[in-house]
């Protein structure tokens, strides 16, 4: 009782407090987790997750390393933020650490339960409807939102296995789809064909666009066809 009681006192001097609203809220969440522990919350009812491709070369089938990272999530309705998380590209999960005074373990979290989540300044949310055909988990960056555009980016890493002496060793290469939201339908745009047959009046603009930042499209392909839609939002909305 005195723990419960203790909560809502926080409650109460936060939300009169000067912080935004979502400061607030954040500043609750936190609270709670301090009374009650992360072992019991809903987050942590997942499957243990195991990697089976601990041998690599160096790569990763993880979005940007090894490593867990901070971020946040929202599951079965419920918003989490800093907890330890990691996204597995090979498979399209999202991994929740838990590492409290009980125990370490690796939860692998229902996709269907996730609506959005994010992580090293991405955010992702799920688009189940895209009637694409992609495989996975339908875990998409949400990388540019404009008047009459929407670009999604679908990371995905690759798996291929080398035959050694002591084992297979693995190794992951990072590719990616990029979505456009364009009329209240999904288009698969990788290429600068797709994109051209999608907006035949501008063509040109879409040609000319493509050479002169060629150098950016290999060295970030992902930034590049942001810069592209942007562009071509500006042109759409006029």
């Amino acid at each position: 009782m005195k723990s419960i009681t203790f909560f809502f006192t926080i409650c109460y001097l936060i939300t009169y407090g000067t912080f935004a609203q979502k400061n607030i809220n954040t500043e609750v969440y936190k609270s709670y987790d301090s009374l009650v522990g992360n072992f019991n919350k809903e987050l942590y009812n997942g499957t243990e997750f195991t990697d089976l491709y601990l041998n690599t070369d160096g790569s990763f089938r993880y979005l940007n390393g090894f490593s867990y990272t901070s971020g946040s999530v929202t599951y079965k309705g419920a918003y989490y933020p800093d907890v330890l998380l990691r996204y597995d590209l090979l498979e399209d999960n999202l991994i929740v650490k838990s590492n409290d005074n009980l125990s370490v373990f690796n939860v692998k979290l229902i996709p269907q339960f996730i609506d959005s989540f994010s992580l090293y300044n991405y955010n992702f949310v799920r688009l189940p409807l895209t009637n694409l055909g992609l495989k996975g988990n339908s875990f998409f960056q949400s990388a540019y939102q404009g008047k009459t555009l929407e670009l999604y980016i679908k990371h995905v890493k690759k798996k291929k296995d080398k035959a050694l002496p002591s084992g297979l060793q693995y190794r992951f290469k990072e590719e990616y789809n990029f979505i456009l939201k364009y009329n209240a339908t999904y288009h698969l745009i990788n290429s600068e064909r797709e994109l051209r047959r999608l907006f035949p009046h501008q063509k040109e603009e879409i040609k000319t666009f493509y050479r002169t930042y060629k150098i950016l499209r290999k060295s970030n392909p992902s930034q590049f066809k942001i810069n592209l839609i942007k562009y071509l939002d500006e042109k759409t909305s006029k």
